[in-house]
């Protein structure tokens, strides 16, 4: 699969900590270095979501009350160090990487109804996912998502088909939800927004053009 053409790239929050300071046995204890101790000890441990979901979501389609009217696809989600995606973008490299979390499709009917509209992607945070999420202080951790989707406006008689890959930082994502938005236009095309976090860091870039949005190109 392509890397994606745009990615959310952020600096890296580093987090330093001060160790307290030993006494040998003929030294007085240090007050100053006993509390940095014991404050480091009642640090409360990083708190994790239970799941990881993915929402993608239909917004936007001509005739999304007609009955003929679908969109379906099928995905990819992956984990991987965002060392490694920054450095694969860098180098243009294009093979996989990182480790497949969720493998699968969908197909729904009748977007009239809402729940037509929405498509969830659930990972528990167990095993090896919880370990890297664990470690997140020192290696931080990215959702690499491959997806293909195809719709079809049966009150248009136009159908779409396009991939949808995105990048998104862990950390920027504390309580495990994300959601990409899709809207079809009349003449084709589509448009796709998201994962946005809810607060960004002052030095966060985001790179490349949001939200993205392409048009068929013409014979």
């Amino acid at each position: 699969m392509k890397l994606p053409s745009s990615l959310l790239f952020a600096l890296a929050i580093t987090l330093s900590g001060t160790a307290g300071e030993s006494s040998s046995p003929e030294a007085l204890p240090n007050p100053v270095g006993a509390a940095t101790s014991m404050a480091s000890l009642q640090q409360p441990a990083l708190k994790l979501p239970a799941e990881i979901i993915l929402t993608l979501e239909l917004s936007e389609m001509r005739g999304i009350v007609n009955p003929r009217s679908f969109w379906e696809g099928v995905y990819e989600l992956r984990i991987a160090d965002w060392s490694d995606v920054v450095a694969k973008t860098k180098s243009g490299t294009k093979e996989d990487f990182g480790e497949v979390l969720l493998r699968s499709s969908f197909s729904h009917r009748s977007p009239s109804a809402k729940e037509n509209r929405l498509v969830q992607l659930m990972v528990p945070v167990k095993d090896s996912l919880l370990e890297r999420l664990r470690g997140e202080t020192k290696t931080k951790q990215a959702f690499l998502l491959r997806a293909t989707i195809r719709a079809y406006d049966g009150e248009l008689d136009q159908n779409y088909a396009f991939e949808l890959n995105r990048v998104w930082q862990s950390e920027l994502f504390p309580d495990g939800k994300a959601s990409i938005t899709i809207a079809l236009k009349p003449d084709g095309g589509h448009s796709t927004w998201g994962p946005i976090p809810r607060a960004l860091p002052k030095d966060h870039v985001i790179i490349g053009q949001t939200p993205q949005s392409t048009r068929p190109e013409k014979p």
